[in-house]
């Protein structure tokens, strides 16, 4: 039988959160377990459950610390990408070994960031370094930076903790400053997670609220408990791109609803990443016959999973759903069309990570994910009413076929959507022109979108931030803000639009 299977078909109800934790205990999944969930603009549900371990009387409680395996890559690579990309000190399509002259040895001095990214690069997903003889940070990076390519570079995705590692590497580069002190600065700190941070193993201290996880008798004959599960990271000091994070389930809280905001902090109006880069990072690939079940930049996608009919987000969080899975047994899920995210964490891997953990704890993600999406109920905010701020300036929603009147924007200047009545509405695409009263100059977004992507309904409303793309010049700042890259095609638009508007205000 599998684990829950008896308890969800004995019950008429669907089983809660804390039914389906307290059975998963009881069939050993996992002696320990917290869990979160909430939107962006609400304090989140947070509960924990079980013990330390099976035999410990040590409890766990919401101040715990766990060992987070690789939500290290969307809670400190992944976000440090995002900001230098904001600050423009990192290219996505420049080559890896642009910043990281070394790793270009071996063929892969064409290897994009983008492409370590996205699991495209070619890397082999990881090494038995214990196994291999290599004892210190200096031996593995060295033979990572020499290694060939494995895979067809920009092929099929091929999950990597290698493409991680790297990034790691990549951001110390362009920073100077080591990873771990970079993400604490720039966002643990600032966002007030007290209890989130790597722990070297060279420097740490014994911390009683961190929980152990497995009892290892391969390599460090001992039980891991406050030191980094992963054998790799261990290896490189308990600090790296690819895992080594710890952290609580308020923390985890916290962390999510800033993604989940559009990369603002509500609490203290604090912008950590613009919301445009948000969205480009967590959107996924396009599919190809290469590449069908392409990442996002990053992040995990529910999407890509699902095609094989399984994704540990589960089955009613929505398409767009993005997150990460840790192999300690921990999971982070944010899905922006329903404005909620779900966060599982556990020490699954314990007392061991052999003996069928991988289908244990893979039925439970997905069971606490659906339970969560139910228990929230009505309070999850719908999509059009989740405002992602776009920079210092705050937009409304407004019915399609109101597009000619005027929304107010934080400052003092009004903003139009100018709609090109040439095609019809309810064709494929229609044209959208937003400027700003100040001058019409000096805000102007110019773009052909979907009118199926945007709405069903003439009276849906759609936030103008989604309507804005690709192209949106701020009119405070003039700074440019594209997905992807901008179609040649809409930039050629722009004088037509400007003659267009002054030929209607002079007749």
């Amino acid at each position: 039988m599998a684990v829950c299977d008896g308890l969800v078909a004995s019950m008429e109800e669907p089983a809660t959160i804390s039914d389906i934790i307290h059975k998963a205990i009881s069939e050993r999944v996992f002696p320990g377990a917290a869990v979160a969930f909430g939107s962006c603009t609400v304090p989140c549900y947070f509960q924990a459950y079980g013990t330390y371990t099976f035999e410990s009387n040590i409890v766990v409680r919401p101040e715990s610390i766990w060992d987070m395996a690789s939500l290290t890559k969307v809670m400190v690579t992944i976000p440090s990408i995002m900001l230098l990309y904001d600050r423009r000190m990192i290219d996505l399509e420049s080559v890896a070994c642009k910043y990281v002259p070394e790793f270009g040895s071996n063929g892969k001095n064409i290897v994009t960031v983008c492409q370590l990214l996205t699991h495209t690069a070619g890397l082999r997903e990881f090494y038995p370094f214990f196994d291999m003889g290599l004892l210190g940070q200096k031996e593995v990076l060295e033979y990572i930076m020499n290694d060939k390519l494995w895979y067809t570079v920009g092929g099929q995705a091929c999950y990597s903790d290698l493409s991680m590692i790297v990034l790691g590497v990549i951001i110390e580069r362009v920073t100077g400053v080591p990873l771990d002190k970079f993400v604490l600065k720039e966002f643990f700190e600032p966002l007030c997670l007290q209890h989130t941070g790597f722990r070297p193993f060279e420097t740490s201290e014994f911390d009683p609220l961190v929980v152990p996880t497995e009892v290892d008798r391969l390599h460090r004959n001992r039980l891991l408990w406050g030191e980094v599960h992963d054998p790799t990271a261990f290896l490189l000091g308990g600090v790296a791109g690819h895992a080594g994070l710890f952290s609580t389930i308020v923390d985890v809280c916290r962390f999510a609803q800033m993604i989940l905001a559009g990369g603002i902090d509500l609490a203290t109006n604090r912008r950590f990443l613009k919301e445009s880069t948000v969205r480009l990072f967590t959107t996924p690939g396009l599919k190809t016959l290469t590449n069908p079940r392409p990442f996002a930049l990053g992040w995990d996608v529910a999407a890509r999973k699902s095609i094989d009919g399984y994704t540990s987000a589960g089955k009613l969080m929505g398409s767009r759903t993005f997150g990460h899975t840790g192999f300690t047994g921990t999971s982070l899920w944010i899905d922006p069309d329903r404005n909620f995210f779900v966060a599982l964490l556990t020490n699954a891997v314990h007392p061991t990570e052999v003996g069928g953990f991988g289908s244990k704890i893979r039925e439970v993600r997905p069971m606490i994910a659906d339970a969560a999406v139910l228990a929230i109920g009505e309070q999850a905010i719908p999509r059009e009413t989740l405002t992602w701020h776009l920079a210092s300036l705050r937009y409304e929603s407004l019915p399609l076929d109101q597009a000619e009147m005027p929304i107010h924007s934080g400052s003092d200047e009004l903003l139009y959507w100018h709609q090109d009545y040439s095609s019809s509405l309810h064709s494929d695409h229609c044209s959208i022109l937003l400027c700003s009263s100040r001058n019409n100059t000096s805000g102007l977004s110019c773009g052909s979108v979907s009118y199926n992507e945007l709405t069903t309904s003439l009276h849906q409303q759609v936030p103008i931030t989604s309507v804005a793309t690709p192209v949106v010049i701020r009119s405070e700042q003039k700074d440019v803000i594209s997905s992807r890259g901008t179609p040649s095609l809409i930039l050629r638009l722009v004088p037509v639009v400007f003659i267009a508007i002054f030929v209607h205000f002079i007749f």
